[in-house]
């Protein structure tokens, strides 16, 4: 049986991925008001382009998800090169209807390929860990009604954790009130937000250092250590801030040498809400099916 894969642009896939010959990908994008459209995009040139952009103007950019004649497209282009099935896997519905739309697009051709939709609930690596997960259980021979419980229980299983730097992004979208970001920028106090079983996002902390994030940081990926062993990879996430996240890797290596820790740019969709400096931390979990 061909599988393909659809995946979105947030999902910040590595080149591997990307350019894997069953992987396709529609792409949001993000408009500035001065009429600057831009593709969610992992191009290094690209990101610092934009994120440079993002804290020089007054109002936000805004998002917008792929088009539905973008799946149509990628439909047609399956159809006729013989796949017999194909798995969509998306970021969390509740932060963007890319989800719904795939959904109502996939499933008028569920008369002629077989759809599988994968609702991710998370963004950025844990996409990509999902993406490279799905790719080894189909390589390895399982069929869907095994692949799905176990990408199921992968999602409920990793995590992200954000360290919001920047309160300024959360003012300008509506988040925050000025006098908060005042008073945060001022004492320090930084909001770390979690993704939720559910796929939304709630603050789970506040913390007044970044040696203090690293130091929960730490100890919530001890717990997932002992709880999924060599199952659990770990990777960050950054808005244009690579020195951070390498700072922070390196903290996470002196403590595992051994960790292969993966360092990513979070797309300019993300990018918008996450702001410049944001960190973002996954446990990626593999599947539990060998």
């Amino acid at each position: 049986m061909r599988s393909a894969i659809i995946v979105d642009s947030t999902s910040s896939l590595p080149d591997e991925l990307k350019n894997h010959p069953d992987v396709y990908e529609v792409t949001l994008k993000v408009a500035f008001k001065d009429g600057e459209v831009m593709d969610d995009t992992t191009n290094e040139m690209s990101l610092k382009h934009f994120y440079h952009k993002m804290v020089s103007v007054d109002e936000l950019p805004t998002s917008s998800q792929p088009e539905p004649a973008d799946y149509y497209r990628i439909m047609d282009e399956l159809i006729a090169k013989g796949y017999d099935e194909v798995y969509g896997v998306f970021m969390s519905s509740k932060l963007s209807g890319t989800f719904q739309t795939a959904r109502m697009v996939m499933q008028e051709y569920q008369d002629r390929i077989n759809v599988h939709l994968i609702d991710t609930k998370a963004v950025s690596i844990i996409i990509a860990h999902e993406v490279k997960e799905l790719i080894r259980l189909i390589e390895s021979g399982y069929k869907a009604e095994q692949i799905i419980p176990a990408m199921n229980q992968m999602i409920q299983d990793s995590e992200i954790y954000i360290f919001i730097e920047d309160l300024n992004n959360l003012v300008k979208g509506g988040r925050a009130k000025a006098a908060s970001a005042f008073i945060g920028s001022v004492l320090k106090i930084f909001p770390i937000l979690r993704f939720e079983d559910d796929g939304t996002v709630d603050v789970f902390e506040k913390i007044r250092t970044e040696g203090k994030i690293k130091k929960s940081w730490l100890h919530i990926y001890e717990e997932a250590r002992d709880q999924f062993g060599d199952r659990l990879h770990l990777g960050f996430a950054h808005g244009d801030a690579y020195d951070k996240a390498v700072e922070f890797r390196d903290f996470f290596l002196e403590h595992y040498p051994n960790e292969d820790i993966i360092i990513r740019y979070l797309t300019p969709v993300l990018g918008v809400h996450g702001g410049k400096g944001s960190l973002g931390m996954g446990l990626l979990v593999d599947a539990d099916l060998d």
